[in-house]
């Protein structure tokens, strides 16, 4: 029998988490070249037998990743559906940043606001697209993490209002999914001119995305447990 299965010692096989998302996943913190994945820190808190793995799409909007489910090098389904023995157990989804800067930064004066349900439509078809997922009885699982707070919301009132707004219609689908099957947290700190926070206002700081990781792990460790 495969190791993927089981160890000669009878040991469980490890859990499986995917992150996924845009440059908040991958780990961007300009100015600096390397990236620096918050769920590195994530696999570290949560100790031997659970495995973490990512993908951060930088500059991706939620409504770009729908349209590329499917593609073998980047779409969330491909990934979700491609990884076996075991299969993954959760999926975080952190997305939304690029939406609000691209929905707010092509309003006008008159244009109005921005219909809610459009707007968190594509991050809710991402979760959507990894629960239909059929593994046998196995049961995929997904968290929302809020969307963060940035320097553009801090100066637009319209981006700011749009992802509270976002975030809590995200809240309560999560809410309303049956057999909790989906979990929604908060972004687990606000935007400030810190160490946590890049100086380009948007990105986390090398110690930002360590105490992103560090933060989310009680939140996934209450989700393994109910795991099947």
């Amino acid at each position: 029998m495969s190791n993927d299965v089981i160890s000669s010692e009878g040991t469980l096989p490890p859990k499986r988490i995917f992150c996924y998302g845009d440059s908040l996943t991958a780990g961007t913190a300009p100015p600096l070249y390397d990236l620096f994945p918050y769920g590195q820190s994530l696999e570290s808190e949560l100790g031997d037998g659970v495995v973490v793995r990512w993908r951060g799409l930088p500059g991706w909007t939620a409504q770009t990743m729908v349209e590329y489910l499917d593609d073998g090098n980047v779409g969330l389904r491909a990934a979700v559906n491609g990884i076996d023995n075991p299969p993954i157990s959760l999926v975080i989804i952190l997305a939304g940043t690029n939406d609000i800067g691209f929905l707010t930064s092509s309003m006008t004066s008159t244009g109005g606001a921005t219909d809610i349900d459009d707007a968190v439509k594509p991050i809710v078809n991402l979760h959507k697209a990894c629960l239909d997922i059929t593994k046998g009885e196995h049961k995929i699982r997904t968290l929302a993490v809020g969307i963060p707070g940035s320097a553009w919301q801090q100066m637009n009132s319209s981006a700011s209002k749009l992802a509270a707004d976002m975030n809590s219609s995200i809240q309560q689908f999560a809410h309303s999914y049956p057999d909790e099957l989906v979990s929604y947290t908060d972004f687990p700190f606000p935007y400030e001119k810190n160490d946590l926070w890049c100086s380009d206002g948007l990105h986390l700081s090398p110690e930002g995305y360590k105490r992103l990781g560090y933060d989310l792990a009680p939140v996934v460790k209450q989700i393994l447990e109910r795991c099947n």
